[in-house]
């Protein structure tokens, strides 16, 4: 999505709003419940694609490793890199959105809805491994889908030729979704009108006011992240100054805050990493990897969304639910697309696993894009810092060290 199209959008909700006004104070319940509807098939044909694009992508993530023999280690430390990062910027926005309380407050309904039943390790641990593969597939089960989609990530990556069939259809099937995609993504703003008009005929104004404390808690747990714990990794892990070799990769963190996509920003990534000293074999494989898989931005603001919500219906999540946010936000954040607007494709992943409203949505798109910015602007951070972190333990580090202690002594 572009930036005329990021404009329509919120053109879209601005309009919603106002409609809904009007058709409130007209008593145009008609209106209401067309835009409704409108707004309700968006929001289908959003979790329409939440299997075929997790799946695949996963599935294909795990198989792109390469050669289990040659590329086992670096592939290995690669991607523990990356989890481990997600999980650190997951507990920031959950520890966050605990102690800020941002929906809290502001119902979603005019009665509290029913808690929800508490879940059982038991059960859950039961539920990851599916007695009926298609069953489970049909009826949505989210964590027998992830479980899925890694044990064939993994068999593919083990099957050498007798797998390329496989993946040349996951492959396929994800570029097929991806299209679809943004064909969704090209409507979005109708979609966006029909919930705003109903949202707001329903709640009024008063129902956006929390949005301000919800965007400060995203950027607050986004700034802890880019701006304190991944430098403290280059600087503890790679052992090397983090603002003189960051300093190389200023142009690829502006694309990434312009463009919202790390993607399209991933040319520019490689491009910098290699005045970075950054060797071949580690940027070529990292960067690719982390514009697929690692999404550190947009683990934690999935997670802080879901919390958000859920306060703002009145649902006071369980530890243990709080626990399956955290696990299903950050393999939702793996499963986003590296385009604009990729995480909220995923969003119903998350809200589902806890049995969140995901009409809930609605209250967080009107600002979805602008903090898409700064979330896109920390995922490509943490592919960056991943390459030092990676080349470092890998002991591939000497160019590494070479050019920043270089840049090192030219500033001072």
């Amino acid at each position: 999505m572009k930036h005329d199209a990021a404009k329509r959008i919120f053109v879209g909700f601005v309009l919603g709003v106002i409609a809904g006004l009007l058709f409130k104070a007209l008593n145009w319940q008609s209106a209401v419940e067309v835009s409704g509807l409108v707004g309700d098939l968006f929001l289908r044909a959003l979790r329409m694609l939440v299997i075929p694009l997790i799946f695949s992508s996963l599935a294909i993530g795990i198989a792109q490793i390469g050669d289990i023999t040659r590329l086992s280690r670096l592939g290995g430390l690669t991607v523990v890199y990356y989890l481990f990062t997600n999980a650190i910027a997951v507990t920031i926005g959950l520890v966050l959105v605990n102690l800020i309380q941002p929906g809290a407050g502001t119902l979603l309904a005019e009665e509290r809805l029913p808690e929800l039943p508490p879940l059982q390790l038991k059960t859950l641990l039961l539920n990851i491994v599916p007695a009926n593969p298609i069953e489970a597939l049909a009826k949505g089960e989210m964590l027998a889908l992830i479980f899925l989609s890694l044990l064939t990530g993994a068999a593919l990556l083990t099957s050498r030729d007798s797998g390329e069939p496989i993946k040349q259809i996951l492959n396929s099937l994800l570029q097929l979704t991806m299209i679809v995609i943004h064909w969704l993504l090209a409507v979005a703003p109708f979609g966006v009108f029909g919930l705003a008009v109903r949202l707001t005929a329903e709640f009024g104004l008063s129902v956006f006011l929390p949005l301000a404390k919800y965007a400060f808690t995203v950027i607050l747990g986004l700034a802890i992240h880019g701006l304190i714990v991944l430098p403290l990794l280059i600087l503890l892990l790679a052992r090397i100054s983090p603002f003189a070799y960051l300093r190389n990769f200023l142009t690829a963190l502006l694309t990434a805050f312009s463009t919202s996509s790390s993607s399209a920003t991933l040319p520019v990534t490689i491009e910098c990493a290699e005045r970075a000293g950054i060797r071949d074999e580690v940027r070529r494989f990292v960067l690719p990897l982390g514009a697929t898989i690692n999404m550190d931005g947009t683990a934690l603001y999935e997670a802080v969304a879901a919390c958000f919500v859920a306060q703002a219906y009145g649902i006071s999540l369980t530890f243990t639910e709080q626990i399956l946010v955290f696990i299903t936000a950050n393999l939702a954040a793996i499963g986003a697309a590296g385009i604009p607007a990729g995480g909220l494709v995923t969003m119903p992943f998350v809200f589902q696993s806890v049995g969140l409203p995901v009409k809930g949505m609605a209250l967080i798109l009107p600002i979805d894009r602008f903090l898409d910015m700064f979330r896109t602007t920390v995922n490509v951070l943490g592919d960056i810092v991943g390459c030092a972190v990676v080349q470092k333990v890998m002991k591939f580090d000497e160019s590494l060290q070479s050019q920043t202690e270089s840049q090192t002594q030219m500033a001072s």
